[in-house]
C-alpha cells in the first residue's frame, strides 16, 4: 500500500500536474478542468441516486426505474439533440445550455423531500427529466470536442483528463461516503443528499465558464433542420460498413455491460451487506486503480492503436461478475473484503472503456451531420442503458429472487461479457489484417 502511495505522489500526480501546467496545453488544460467538474458532479449527485432513492422507500422494482426512466427520456431527446447542435454556428453554446438546465432541475431535486408521500415519485420524475439536458451536453461535448481538438491530439488530452478526474473522483467519494456513513439518522442522510445536489448545481455552473475560456471553435457550417438532412444522416450510417461494424460490436457489449448495474449494487448492499462507506470504498478502489494505468494504456493506444485496448477493457468487465459470484458464496464477516481486492484488480483495464471507446466511434463517424450521427449511435446504447438493468433485475426476480438466482444471473452475464470480448478482438483483428488505421 504504501509504494502504491508513493507511486501515485511521486510518479503519476507530477506527471499529471506537468501536463497541466505546461504553458502549450492550455486546451488540455482547460478540458481537463471542465472533466473535474463534471466528475465531481456526476460523483455527489449520480453515484448517489440509488442511495437517495433508497432513503426516499425505493423498493428493487424502483432502484431499476432510477436507472430506466432517465436512459428512456434521454433517448427521446438524443435525435432532435443532434439536429439542433448541428444547426448552430457553435457547437459550444448547446453544451453549455444543456448544463444550465441541468442545474436548475438539480436544485429542484434538492428539493423533492418536501413532497412528503409523493416525494419517490417526483423525485424519479425529475432525476428522470434531468437526463434529457444531460444527454444532449454529453453528445455536444464530444462533436464539440472532436471539432476543436486535432484527432492527434484527442488521446493525450482524454488520458490526462480522465487520470486527473479518477484522482478528483476518490477524494470526492471518500468524502461524501465518508459523510453519509456517519450520519445516523435517515433524515440526516437525506438532508446530505440535497446538499450534494445544490453543491453540483453550483458546480455545473463553474463548468460553463471554464468551457466559456475554451479557445478556438466548432465549425462555423451549419445544417438545414430539415428532414431530408435526417434521411440522408440515415442513409450515410446505414452504408457506412465501418460504422456498421463498429456500432454493433460496441452496442452487444453495452448491453452485457449495462445487464448488471443494479443487480451489482444489490449485491452489494443485499448480500454482501456494504454501507454508504464500502460502496465508497468500492468506488475509490476503482478510480485509483484508473488513475494508476490511464498513462499505461494511453501509451498503449499510441503504439497499437485504439481498437487492441479496449479488448482488455472488455476482458476486465467480463472478470467482474466472477468476483461477485464467488464473495457472495463466501459466508464469513471479510468477503465485502475480498470482494474489494478482486473488484480491483479486475478494474485494472477498465481505463480504457472511457478513453477508447469514443475514439474507436470518432474513427467511423462521418463529418457531415456530425452531432446527428453520434446521436443516432448514442440513442442505441442509451436503449440498452434504460431497459438492460431493469431485464436483470425481471430476469433475477423470475428466478426466485434469490442469493441462487442473483450468481445465476451473473454467470449468464459472465459468458456475454466473455463473448463481447471475443468480438472486440474479432474486429481489431480484421481491421488490422486490412491495414485499416
Amino acid at each position: 500500500m504504501k509504494n502504491i502511495l508513493a507511486y501515485i505522489i511521486k510518479v503519476r500526480i507530477p506527471h499529471a500536474v506537468n501536463s497541466l501546467t505546461s504553458s502549450e496545453n492550455r486546451v488540455l488544460r482547460l478540458f481537463t478542468f471542465e472533466g473535474i467538474l463534471i466528475t465531481m458532479i456526476n460523483n455527489l449527485v449520480g453515484s448517489h441516486n440509488n442511495l437517495f432513492a433508497t432513503r426516499l422507500g425505493a423498493s428493487d422494482y424502483e432502484l431499476g426505474l432510477v436507472t430506466m426512466l432517465p436512459q428512456l427520456v434521454g433517448m427521446v431527446v438524443l435525435i432532435p439533440g443532434g439536429i439542433l447542435t448541428d444547426s448552430m454556428k457553435n457547437k459550444r453554446d448547446m453544451v453549455t445550455s444543456a448544463l444550465c438546465a441541468v442545474a436548475f432541475i438539480y436544485t429542484l431535486i434538492g428539493f423533492v423531500p418536501a413532497f412528503g408521500s409523493y416525494k419517490l415519485g417526483v423525485f424519479l420524475f425529475l432525476l428522470a427529466l434531468s437526463s434529457a439536458p444531460m444527454t444532449v451536453y454529453n453528445v455536444s461535448w464530444q462533436a464539440y470536442f472532436s471539432d476543436v481538438v486535432h484527432p492527434n491530439g484527442r488521446n493525450s488530452i482524454l488520458a490526462v483528463r480522465s487520470a486527473i478526474g479518477f484522482l478528483v473522483g476518490v477524494t470526492i467519494t471518500m468524502t461524501s461516503g465518508a459523510l453519509l456513513s456517519r450520519a445516523d439518522l435517515n433524515s440526516d442522510k437525506i438532508r446530505l443528499h440535497q446538499i450534494f445536489l445544490w453543491i453540483g448545481a453550483l458546480l455545473l455552473l463553474i463548468q460553463i465558464f471554464v468551457l466559456r475560456k475554451i479557445p478556438g471553435e466548432s465549425a462555423k457550417k451549419t445544417n438545414r433542420i430539415s428532414i431530408y438532412e435526417i434521411k440522408k444522416a440515415f442513409s450515410e450510417l446505414l452504408h457506412n460498413r465501418r460504422f456498421l461494424g463498429f456500432a454493433g460490436v460496441a452496442l452487444f457489449f453495452y448491453m452485457t455491460w449495462h445487464s448488471d448495474w443494479t443487480l451489482y449494487f444489490i449485491g452489494e448492499t443485499q448480500y454482501l451487506g456494504m454501507n454508504e462507506a464500502w460502496l465508497s470504498y468500492v468506488n475509490i478502489g476503482n478510480a485509483v486503480i484508473q488513475f494508476l494505468t490511464m498513462g499505461i494504456w494511453s501509451k498503449i493506444n499510441s503504439k497499437h492503436g485504439v481498437r487492441f485496448a479496449i479488448i482488455f477493457g472488455s476482458l476486465g468487465i467480463a472478470l467482474c461478475p466472477v468476483a461477485m459470484i464467488f464473495t457472495t458464496g463466501l459466508n464469513m464477516a471479510n468477503a465485502k473484503l475480498i470482494f474489494l481486492i478482486l473488484n480491483i484488480l479486475f478494474n485494472i483495464t477498465l481505463a480504457t472503456t472511457n478513453l477508447n471507446i469514443i475514439q474507436c466511434l470518432l474513427e467511423v463517424i462521418p463529418e457531415s451531420n456530425k452531432t446527428l450521427n453520434i446521436s443516432v449511435y448514442t440513442t442505441l446504447v442509451t436503449l440498452s442503458n434504460g431497459i438492460m438493468p431493469m431485464l436483470g433485475v425481471a430476469l433475477y426476480q423470475a428466478l426466485g429472487g434469490d442469493l441462487k438466482a442473483l450468481q445465476t444471473v451473473f454467470w449468464i452475464i459472465f459468458v456475454l461479457r466473455i463473448i463481447a470480448t471475443g468480438l472486440w478482438a474479432l474486429r481489431w483483428w480484421i481491421l488490422r489484417k486490412a491495414n485499416e488505421v
